[in-house]
């Protein structure tokens, strides 16, 4: 897809890659281990049926995602795909303005308006579809 004019979403930072995962307090151990990382606190989310932490990698963070329940989106997607790269999740400001635009340029979006992510910043997924498969996000976070 061609998108014409300025970039309807310009950014310049990753804010994280989003990965799911099995088990996460062995992922956090792993990643530590490995790469000598200090991770944040773990955040649980029961009401999306999420346990995560974010792992600070220089300026953009690993985020580290485990399902709480059967049918959450996680769970989900490791039983449909198996553990690994769930996300990338660019940081943009005017989110609410941010989506509404995508839409209006008919790219395919999961989240229409802003919702709350794992660390209480407002958030918006592009549909894989419009993304060449990868499934995108968009977050504002208050720095």
């Amino acid at each position: 897809m061609t998108i014409p004019g300025k970039p309807p979403a310009p950014t310049d930072s990753v804010h994280h890659i989003g990965i799911a995962v099995e088990d996460l307090d062995s992922s956090i151990k792993f990643y530590s281990g490995l790469f000598g990382l200090k991770p944040g606190p773990i955040i649980v989310r029961e009401d999306i049926g999420v346990r995560g932490c974010f792992v600070p990698v220089g300026d953009t963070n690993l985020e580290l995602l485990e399902g709480t329940d059967p049918n959450s989106g996680i769970s989900v997607h490791i039983r449909e795909h198996g553990a690994g790269l769930h996300h990338v999740c660019f940081e943009v400001d005017g989110i609410a303005d941010k989506l509404k635009t995508l839409q209006e340029l008919g790219i395919d979006l999961l989240d229409k308006v802003p919702r709350k992510g794992l660390m209480g910043g407002d958030i918006g997924f592009m549909d894989p579809s419009s993304a060449q498969g990868v499934l995108i996000e968009l977050a504002q976070h208050s720095h």
